[in-house]
C-alpha cells in the first residue's frame, strides 16, 4: 500500500492511498464469491460459478468498483494508524480511481492553539470614583420619582406632568398609536415617541387640541418606521405641575429604612460605588479578553467553524423567538434572505465565538483548571432556587448528564476568565503544566467536538 500526504490550507490534510494490485484482487475475488452465492448464473448452482465467468459476466471494472468500496474503511484506517494522522473528524473521499484502486481522502485535523507568552501580560485595574456630582445627580432622580402632582390651571410646560388623548399615523395614513389618558412628563430628552414630543406640547391647556408632525427616532420599537416623518394629534385633558420634595430627611424616610439624609446619601453613593465597580471590571475583563485573543494564533479545519455556525444559527432562533416572538424562517422572510446569507453573514461571529473556545480551552488545559462535581451540583442548586415554584422541574431538567457536561463547559470557561484577569493583575501562581503555551486545542463548552477518525464519503 503506497501513501502520501499532503497538507492542505484551513488545517487539513490530503491523503492518497494506492492500494497494491495483488491485495486488490483478492479483494475481488471476495467480492466474486459473494456475487455467486447471491445472484443466479446460468449454469451454475449459486456459489459454484468461477471467478472468470463472473469477471465476464460482470465486467473486471464492476467488481474492481465493488472490491474499492469494501477496501475503502479497512485502507483508511490503516493509513492514518501508519501516517500517525490524528482526525478531527472523519476522513471524506474526494476521488477513487479503479486501476490500481487509489483513494483520495480530505482530513480535518484537530485545532492547535498558541498562546504565546500569555503569563507575563499584565494590565493595570483600573481606579473606581464616584463624584459628589455623581450622587447629587442620583439623589435629584429620586426627588422626581417620589414628587407630588398638583393639578394646575395654566399653560404646560417643560417638567409639567400631562394627561393627553394621543394618535400618530405616518405620512401615508397608516395609523400607529391611538391611546387616551395618556400621562406623561414634559421632559426636553425624552425621544418616546419621536424627538421634540415634549416641547410640541408645551403651551397647550385642557381641552386644547394641536397638530404636528415630527421625525421618529432610529430606535422607534417598529423597525420598519424608524426614521420617518409621522403626523400627531394631541388632545390635552389636564396639566399637573411637579412638586419635588426637599432633600431632608423626611425624603430620606419616605425614600426606605433610612433615619436621616446622610444616610440616604451614603447609601446612594454606595450604590454607585458598586454600580461603577461592576462596570469597571466589565471592561477590563473585556480588555484582558481582547489582549489574549489578540495575542493567540489558532488553527482549525473547516468543519469547526461549520458547527460553531450551526450553534450561533440556533442562538439567533432562540433569540428571535425570545425577543419579538419570530421564527428564523419569519426573519429571513421579513428580511428577504436565504439561510445561506444568513450563514455567511454570522460566520465573522462564529469564527469569533470558536476562537474565544479554543483560547479559554487551552488556558484551561495549561492551567489545570478543573470542575469537581460538587461544583456542578451546587450551580443546579443555585439556578433552581432563584427560579422559586419552579425549581424542581428545573433541577430535574439541569441534571441531566447532557446538562451538566454543557454548565461544567460553562464553569470552566469562566474558570479560565478568572484566571487570565488573576494573570492579568499578577495574581495568578505558576503552574505545574504551563509549557510553551502551543497543543491541540481543548475548547471550552462552545461546540468543540472530536471526531473518530473513521472515514466518510461525501454525498
Amino acid at each position: 500500500m503506497k501513501i502520501t500526504t499532503e497538507s492542505l490550507e484551513n488545517h487539513q490534510l490530503a491523503l492518497t492511498i494506492e492500494v497494491d494490485e495483488e491485495r486488490t484482487q483478492q479483494a475481488m475475488r471476495r467480492v466474486a464469491r459473494r456475487i455467486a452465492k447471491q445472484a443466479n448464473i446460468p449454469g451454475y448452482r449459486k456459489g459454484k460459478a468461477p471467478y472468470d465467468v463472473i469477471v465476464r459476466r460482470l465486467g473486471e471494472d464492476t467488481i474492481r468498483a465493488e472490491a474499492a468500496d469494501a477496501l475503502a474503511q479497512e485502507v483508511y484506517r490503516e493509513a492514518v494508524e501508519q501516517e500517525g494522522i490524528d482526525p478531527y473528524e472523519a476522513g471524506v473521499v474526494d476521488d477513487v480511481t479503479l486501476n490500481p484502486i487509489t483513494f483520495k481522502f480530505t482530513i480535518s485535523l484537530h485545532p492547535t492553539v498558541s498562546l504565546g507568552d500569555y503569563r507575563n501580560y499584565r494590565l493595570e485595574p483600573p481606579q473606581v470614583e464616584v463624584s459628589q456630582e455623581d450622587v447629587q445627580q442620583r439623589l435629584e432622580a429620586i426627588r422626581k420619582q417620589h414628587a407630588l402632582i398638583e393639578p394646575v390651571d395654566r399653560p404646560a410646560a417643560l417638567s409639567d406632568v400631562v394627561t393627553i388623548d394621543l394618535a400618530g399615523q405616518t405620512v401615508d395614513g397608516a395609523v400607529f398609536l391611538e391611546e387616551d389618558g395618556v400621562r406623561i412628563v414634559l421632559d426636553a430628552a425624552r425621544t418616546d415617541p419621536a424627538p421634540g414630543f415634549a416641547e410640541a406640547i408645551v403651551g397647550m391647556k385642557a381641552d386644547e387640541e394641536r397638530a404636528f408632525t415630527l421625525t421618529l427616532s432610529d430606535d422607534f420599537p417598529r423597525e420598519e418606521l424608524r426614521g420617518q416623518e409621522a403626523e400627531f394629534t394631541a388632545r390635552l385633558t389636564q396639566v399637573y405641575e411637579r412638586i419635588l420634595p426637599a432633600l431632608d430627611d423626611d425624603l430620606a424616610r419616605t425614600v426606605g429604612n433610612f433615619d436621616s439624609f446622610e444616610e440616604l446619601e451614603e447609601h446612594v453613593r454606595g450604590q454607585l460605588q458598586q454600580a461603577a465597580r461592576g462596570k469597571a471590571d466589565e471592561e477590563y475583563v473585556a480588555q484582558v479578553m481582547e489582549a489574549t485573543l489578540d495575542q493567540a494564533q489558532v488553527e482549525y479545519p473547516p468543519a469547526m467553524l461549520e458547527e460553531s455556525l450551526d450553534e450561533t444559527v440556533k442562538d439567533l432562533a432562540r433569540a428571535l423567538k425570545q425577543e419579538s416572538r419570530l421564527s428564523l424562517e419569519d426573519y429571513m422572510r421579513i428580511q428577504g434572505m436565504t439561510m445561506d446569507q444568513v450563514r455567511e453573514e454570522l460566520k465573522p461571529q462564529a469564527a469569533a465565538r470558536l476562537k474565544r473556545a479554543l483560547v479559554l480551552g487551552e488556558i484551561v488545559h495549561l492551567e489545570g483548571i478543573e470542575v469537581d462535581e460538587q461544583e456542578i451540583t451546587a450551580h443546579i442548586e443555585a439556578i433552581s432556587a432563584a427560579l422559586g415554584n419552579r425549581a424542581d422541574e428545573a433541577r430535574a431538567s439541569l441534571d441531566s448528564d447532557e446538562a451538566r457536561q454543557a454548565l461544567r463547559s460553562r464553569v470552566l470557561g469562566n474558570k479560565a476568565v478568572q484566571r487570565l484577569v488573576a494573570i492579568a493583575k499578577g495574581e495568578a501562581e505558576e503552574t505545574e503544566r504551563q509549557g510553551d503555551g502551543e497543543t491541540e486545542g481543548q475548547g471550552d463548552g462552545e461546540t468543540v467536538g472530536r471526531g473518530t477518525g473513521e472515514m466518510k464519503e461525501t454525498a
